[in-house]
């Protein structure tokens, strides 16, 4: 029952109630007992009517309040161009059984693994990659992971991933950092070295050069700013569009251990890293 029937039937009741014209006295009365009846009937059914919607719209803002709202003000379910990939509440799509962008498990996550156990491969003779703890009580987890996720995505193709692996690079007691960034193709990734690099730092190109590696062009930056962390960026673009970008760092941000001496790798050493074939996990 909706408002208007709320209303007629309120109206039909007064009416019904109204005095009769003279007539005999038993059928006044029994006229009087059915409209009785009836206004009682009416208010009751209208009251149950409102209880259930009631209750109804209450148990649905329960279990989902955003929903709820929107059919109340009159929006429809939304739908996904890619049935595959929910929708969260800012339009992106993550692959069936992820919450967010990253992969804790399956093929996408195994990658992930892969590139750490290679970067921890690739820490140079007289440097170790041990599995180190934070020493900051606030900081969780352990300073040797691994990360998949897959990019801001609302349905468009390709998919693109991201795969991380960061690395804690000791010697006598200092410790440092080597991160290895590998990305699917994108086709906004620049083409040209120094502007590949400079993405993948976020900053100025200031002093990028460019170093052949076999015939592979591979962007270098360096950041020696007095009283920072120095730290070393290497980006290559292969030809099926892949790119990886190695950056060596002299302290291990908020790990809170004493800072390496050096960088473990001269600038070449670290474009001829990144131009690697086996950090393009089998592309």
């Amino acid at each position: 029952m909706n408002e208007q029937d709320l209303k007629r039937a309120f109206q039909d009741v007064v009416v019904a109630s109204s005095p009769p014209p003279s007539m005999d006295p038993g059928i006044a009365l029994d006229r009087a007992h059915k409209a009785r009846s009836k206004r009682r009937a009416s208010i009751t059914g209208a009251a149950v009517a409102v209880l259930v919607v009631g209750v109804g719209l209450g148990s649905a803002f329960a279990l989902n309040p955003q929903g709820t709202k929107d059919h109340m003000m009159g929006a429809g379910q939304s739908s996904s161009s890619n049935p595959g990939l929910p929708d969260t509440q800012w339009g992106e799509k993550w692959p069936v059984g992820q919450s967010d962008r990253t992969a804790t498990n399956g093929p996408q996550a195994d990658r992930g693994t892969q590139l750490l156990e290679l970067a921890k491969a690739s820490v140079p003779a007289g440097y170790e990659a041990p599995d180190l703890k934070y020493t900051d009580p606030a900081m969780h987890g352990g300073m040797l992971r691994a990360q998949a996720q897959i990019s801001s995505n609302k349905g468009e193709s390709p998919e693109i991933w991201q795969y991380t692996a960061y690395v804690p690079v000791r010697k006598d007691g200092k410790v440092g950092r080597l991160t290895v960034t590998v990305t699917t193709p994108n086709p906004k990734d620049p083409v040209e070295p120094c502007a590949l690099v400079t993405r993948s730092k976020g900053g100025a190109d200031a002093g990028c050069k460019v170093h052949d590696v076999g015939g592979k062009q591979v962007g270098v930056v360096s950041s020696t700013t007095p009283g920072q962390n120095d730290a070393t960026w290497a980006s290559y673009r292969a030809a099926n569009g892949w790119t990886v970008t190695v950056a060596q760092e002299e302290e291990y941000p908020y790990a809170g251990y004493p800072v390496l001496d050096r960088q473990p790798f001269f600038s070449p050493e670290l474009a001829a890293l990144a131009a690697d074939p086996k950090f393009l996990l089998g592309s």
